[in-house]
C-alpha cells in the first residue's frame, strides 16, 4: 500500500516540476471549470423555456451533429499553420460570448397546472338524491369509475345561497366585487322578513388565481375564502355565503337510508352532523356528461361513510321562505344603486382531490414555440461549432505541448476534474440562490459566469508556446494514410458508441434528478463526486493503461457505462446517484484518457490537431447527438427508466464486441509501429519495419517523426521506473540532509 502511496505523490511531483508545463495546467483548470459551469445545466434550461423531450432529443442531435463538420476541419487548419494559439484564443472568447445569447430565446410553451382541489355546489331538492355539481372554470375529464361510482373525499367549506342572475359583464364584475350584501328572508306563514348583513373585506376579493408563476409552468389556486367570498357557480348562477344562517347535515341513524337536509337554527337538533369531512360515493349523470359545458357535470350522491340510499329530506316543520340578496353598486348610473337578486336557493360548497374526479391536472399552452426551437437551435448551433473548434484545437495544443515535453496527458486532467468539481456545484448553488423567492429557475448567473470563464480562458491561450510546432505540409494526405489504421477506425467506432452512452447520460440525468425532486446544488455535486474518485486514477493513468492496455482500459469504461446506466434506472432517492456518479471516473476519467493517448500514438506530430478533432467530434458530437436524439423518443413510448436499461444492456453488448474484435483479430495485426514506445527518443533504424519510415525517420526533425517513435507522451514510459526514481529521490534527500547536519 505505501507502495502505491508513495508512486501516487511522487508522480504529481515529479510532474509539477516541470514549469513549462504549469500555464497547461492551468488552462486545463479553467477550460474544464467553464465547460461543467453550463453544459450540464442545458438539458433543464431548454426545459424551462418549455422545450419536451421530443424537442430536447432533436436540440441535443441537431447540434453536435452539425457542429462536427467544423471540428475537423478547424485541426487542420490549425496543424496547417502550426503555431495557432491566436486562432484558438479567438475561438475560446466568441464561444463565451454567443452562449448569452439563449437568454434572449422566449417562452414557446406554458404548462398550466390546475388547483388541487375541483369545488362542488351542493344542492339539497325533498325526496331528491343529493346533488353535486362542479363549480369551476377549468376543463375535467371524468376518471373512470369502479362499479359505476367514484370514491370521493369530500369537505364541507360553506353553506349560502345561489342566486340566478342573468347580468351584463359590467354588472357582474360589480356584484363580484362588492363588499356588503343583504339577505332577506320571506316567511309565508306569518309574512314576517328577517334581515341578514354580510361586510366583506378587501381580502375576499379574489382577483388572481395564480400562485406561481414561472417562465413557463404557471400553477392554479381555489379561492379558498369559501365563507366571506361571492363566486359565480356557473355563468348566471353566483353564490353568497352565509354561513351564521345554516349548514348541512345528515341523519345516520338508519344504516339503510342516508337523510340530509340544509335546516336552520334549532331543527339541526333533530339530526347528526355528519361533520366538515367525509367519503361518499358519487355516481355521474349520464346527462351531464355530454353537456355542452363540460366543466360543470353533475353527480348523485349514493351513499356516505358506506350507508346506501341518500337522499334529500323535506322537513314538514321547516317554514316556507322567500329569499331575496339586495347589494349596494357603486357605480356613475345613478337610476340602478341596488341590486335586487331574488331567484335564490340554498346551496352549499364542497371540494374534493382533483386526482380523484379528474383526469387531466394541467393543460399545455402553445405561444409561438416555432420561434423559440429554432431560435434556440440556431443558437446552440453557433455555440456547438465555436466550442467544438475551441475544444478540437485546445486538444492538438495539449497533445503538442505534451509530446514536446515528454509529459503525462493523465497528470494534466487531474487540474481540469479539480476545475470542474469546483465550478459545477457552484454553478448548481448559484441556480439555487437566484431563483430563491422567484417561483422559477434563474439561469442567468450561470449564463455570465460561463462567458467571463471563457473571457479568462482566451487570454491565457495567448501565453502557450507553441512555437515548436511547425506547420505541416500536406494534411489532408498524412490524415488519409493514419486513417488507413485498422485499429483507428475501431477506435472511433468505440468512442462513438460511448459518447452515445455520455450524451443520453449528460441529456437526460439532470431531468431524472429533477423529476425525483433533486435540487440543482445536488446536481453540480455529482460532478464533484465524480472529480474526487476520478483524479487517483488520472495520476496512475498512465501506468494502468501501460499495464492493462488501451483497448481493455477502453472496454472497462464500456462494463461501467452499462453499471451506470442501469444504476440510475432503479433509483428513487436523488441522492443515490452519486454511487454512479463516482464511477465516471472510469467511464470518462480513465477510458477516454486512454482513447486520447490511443489516438496519439497511432496519429503523427503534424496530424495530432486533426485526429484529436475527428475523435472528439465523434464522441462529444456525433455520439452525443445520437445518444440524445434515441435516448429522447425512447423516453415517451417506455418511460425514463426503461430507456436507461435500453442503453445499459445496448452498451454492454457493444462493448463485448469491440473486446472480443481486438484480443482474436486486431491484437494479431497491430498498426504500423503500435509497439515503438520505448525510451530512446529517436529509434535506431533496425526499429523499423518499414524500409521508407525508417529512411524517413533519420532525414526528418523529430517533432515531424511518426508520434509512435516516442515515448508515449501521454503514458510516458519515463514514468514507469517510479520506483527506482522514488529510491534515488530518498538517497538524494538522505545526502542533502547529511551536509546540512555536517555544516
Amino acid at each position: 500500500m505505501n507502495r502505491y502511496i508513495k508512486l501516487f505523490f511522487h508522480r504529481i511531483l515529479k510532474d509539477f516540476k516541470q514549469r513549462e508545463l504549469l500555464p497547461l495546467k492551468l488552462l486545463f483548470f479553467m477550460h474544464s471549470s467553464t465547460i461543467l459551469v453550463l453544459y450540464p445545466y442545458l438539458t433543464i434550461h431548454m426545459r424551462e423555456l418549455g422545450i419536451n423531450v421530443e424537442e430536447t432529443a432533436i436540440m441535443s442531435a441537431v447540434t453536435p451533429a452539425v457542429a462536427i463538420l467544423m471540428p475537423p476541419l478547424a485541426g487542420m487548419i490549425a496543424d496547417k499553420i502550426g503555431n495557432f494559439r491566436v486562432l484558438l484564443s479567438f475561438f475560446s472568447i466568441i464561444g463565451g460570448a454567443s452562449a448569452l445569447l439563449l437568454l434572449l430565446v422566449p417562452v414557446g410553451r406554458i404548462t398550466l397546472s390546475f388547483p388541487k382541489e375541483v369545488i362542488f355546489g351542493m344542492s339539497c331538492a325533498a325526496n331528491q338524491p343529493l346533488t353535486l355539481t362542479l363549480s369551476q372554470a377549468h376543463p375535467c375529464q371524468p376518471v373512470k369509475p369502479e362499479n359505476n361510482n367514484i370514491e370521493a373525499d369530500l369537505k364541507l367549506t360553506s353553506c349560502g345561497f345561489a342566486c340566478n342572475a342573468i347580468l351584463n359583464e359590467n354588472y357582474t364584475n360589480v356584484v363580484m366585487k362588492a363588499k356588503k350584501y343583504e339577505i332577506q328572508m320571506l316567511n309565508f306563514e306569518n309574512n314576517s322578513t328577517l334581515s341578514y348583513t354580510y361586510s366583506l373585506e378587501n381580502a375576499d376579493v379574489f382577483e388572481s388565481q395564480l400562485i406561481s408563476n414561472n417562465r413557463n409552468i404557471k400553477t392554479l389556486k381555489n379561492n379558498e375564502r369559501y365563507q366571506t367570498s361571492i363566486r359565480k357557480l356557473s355563468t348566471n348562477l353566483i353564490y353568497f355565503p352565509t354561513h351564521s344562517l345554516f349548514n348541512f347535515s345528515c341523519d345516520m341513524s338508519n344504516k339503510s337510508q342516508v337523510s340530509c337536509m340544509m335546516g336552520y337554527g334549532d331543527h339541526f337538533k333533530e339530526f347528526e352532523n355528519i361533520g366538515t369531512k367525509f367519503k361518499a360515493a358519487l355516481k355521474l349523470d349520464v346527462q351531464s356528461h355530454d353537456d355542452i359545458d363540460e366543466n360543470r357535470r353533475t353527480y348523485f350522491a349514493q351513499s356516505i361513510e358506506n350507508r346506501e340510499n341518500v337522499q334529500c329530506l323535506k322537513n314538514p316543520h321547516f317554514p316556507k321562505k322567500h329569499i331575496s340578496i339586495s347589494i349596494s353598486l357603486n357605480n356613475t348610473d345613478p337610476k340602478v344603486q341596488h341590486l335586487d337578486l331574488a331567484s335564490c336557493s340554498r346551496r352549499c360548497l364542497l371540494t374534493s382531490p382533483r386526482t380523484q374526479i379528474c383526469q387531466n391536472q394541467k393543460i399545455i399552452i402553445e405561444k409561438d414555440m416555432r420561434l423559440t426551437f429554432w431560435s434556440y437551435l440556431l443558437i446552440r448551433v453557433f455555440v456547438g461549432i465555436v466550442s467544438g473548434t475551441s475544444f478540437a484545437m485546445f486538444e492538438g495544443a495539449v497533445i503538442a505541448i505534451l509530446r514536446e515535453h515528454k509529459a503525462d496527458y493523465g497528470l494534466q486532467r487531474i487540474y481540469a476534474t479539480i476545475g470542474g468539481m469546483i465550478s459545477s456545484p457552484l454553478s448548481g448553488w448559484m441556480i439555487d440562490f437566484a431563483s430563491k423567492g422567484k417561483g422559477f429557475t434563474d439561469f442567468r448567473p450561470i449564463f455570465f459566469l460561463y462567458a467571463s470563464l471563457k473571457l479568462v480562458s482566451g487570454v491565457l491561450m495567448l501565453f502557450i508556446n507553441l512555437e515548436f510546432k511547425k506547420a505541416a505540409a500536406s494534411v489532408v494526405l498524412d490524415v488519409i494514410r493514419v486513417l488507413r489504421k485498422l485499429e483507428l477506425i475501431a477506435l472511433f467506432i468505440s468512442c462513438l458508441i460511448l459518447g452515445c452512452a455520455w450524451g443520453f447520460i449528460e441529456s437526460f440525468l439532470f431531468w431524472l434528478l429533477e423529476d425525483l425532486g433533486g435540487s440543482k446544488s445536488l446536481m453540480g455535486l455529482t460532478i464533484t463526486v465524480g472529480g474526487i474518485i476520478g483524479i487517483p486514477l488520472l495520476v496512475l493513468s498512465g501506468p494502468i493503461v501501460k499495464k492493462l492496455g488501451h483497448a481493455n482500459v477502453i472496454f472497462l469504461g464500456f462494463v461501467f457505462y452499462a453499471i451506470r446506466l442501469l444504476g440510475y434506472s432503479l433509483i428513487y432517492n436523488p441522492w443515490l446517484c452519486l454511487i454512479f456518479e463516482a464511477m465516471e471516473s472510469i467511464t470518462f476519467g480513465l477510458s477516454f484518457t486512454a482513447a486520447v493517448t490511443y489516438a496519439a500514438k497511432l496519429s503523427t506530430v503534424t496530424t495530432d490537431t486533426s485526429i484529436q478533432g475527428m475523435l472528439g467530434g465523434l464522441y462529444y458530437g456525433v455520439g452525443k447527438g445520437v445518444g440524445s436524439l434515441v435516448g429522447g423518443y425512447l423516453i415517451k413510448p417506455i418511460g425514463i427508466r426503461h430507456t436507461f436499461q435500453v442503453f445499459s444492456i445496448t452498451t454492454l453488448i457493444i462493448g463485448l464486441v469491440y473486446f472480443a474484435f481486438y484480443h482474436f483479430y486486431m491484437k494479431h495485426r497491430p498498426s504500423e509501429g503500435i509497439d515503438i514506445t520505448k525510451k530512446d527518443s529517436i529509434p535506431s533504424p533496425d526499429r523499423f519495419t518499414d524500409i521508407n519510415l525508417r529512411d524517413h525517420a533519420f532525414k526528418t526533425e523529430p517533432h515531424e517523426l511518426p508520434a509512435a517513435i516516442f515515448e508515449d507522451a501521454m503514458c510516458n514510459p519515463a514514468y514507469e521506473a517510479t520506483e527506482e526514481d522514488i529510491e534515488n529521490d530518498e538517497k538524494e534527500s538522505k545526502m542533502t540532509n547529511g551536509k546540512s547536519s555536517s555544516s
